[in-house]
């Protein structure tokens, strides 16, 4: 794995990004069926042109991405660990991923910032989206990790920050593992087709 010391959604970000399997699409990897079709015709595109397609945004992300580093730092300060943010982890020249920090040897950091409704739902059920389940999995993966800290943050609580352990999930990541073959075998054959 080669790490890539870039800024997280800038231009040179997105070209590490180009035409690769990312972790933010590991639950159609996993899945190995139409979702995945689907993905790996989007980047046999971005491969072809060089260019990104426009992602979905909305404004839940946009808030994500302006407090990332405030809960980051709010996380460092209640667990006492030190988090070394990152670029771009380049697994091989088909599959990459962008976790939100290394936590020493073992461990990742996966940080949300939720809406208040959607905050105060997992409060009560503490219930993690399946795609983010894949998405860190998918990130232990490519960077050899032991868990993941899913980090769920919103200062407008008195309890702002929720924390709870992900560990690696050896079955989950052969899935991972089995939907990358498939997917960079369909980006090779479809690449040397069009061609």
């Amino acid at each position: 794995m080669e790490i890539i010391n870039c800024q997280q959604n800038t231009p040179e970000w997105d070209i590490c990004r180009l035409g690769m399997l990312t972790c933010s699409e590991a639950q159609a990897i996993s899945a190995n069926g139409l979702g995945l079709k689907t993905l790996v015709n989007k980047l046999v595109a971005e491969r072809l042109t060089g260019k990104k397609e426009n992602g979905y945004q909305n404004a839940d992300m946009e808030r994500g991405r302006l407090m990332e580093s405030e809960a980051r730092n709010v996380y460092e300060l209640e667990t006492n660990n030190t988090v070394t943010k990152i670029g771009y982890c380049k697994f091989d020249d088909y599959i990459g991923g962008s976790p939100d920090g290394l936590v020493g040897n073992d461990g990742l950091v996966e940080i949300k910032c939720f809406k208040d409704s959607t905050f105060v739902d997992y409060m009560f059920t503490g219930k993690v989206d399946t795609g983010y389940e894949w998405q860190m999995q998918m990130q232990m993966y490519i960077t050899d990790r032991k868990w993941c800290d899913y980090v769920v943050y919103n200062p407008n609580f008195e309890k702002s920050l929720i924390i709870k352990r992900i560990n690696r999930d050896v079955q989950a990541i052969e899935k991972i593992k089995y939907g990358l073959d498939i997917g960079k075998s369909l980006i090779k054959l479809m690449i040397e087709k069009l061609k």
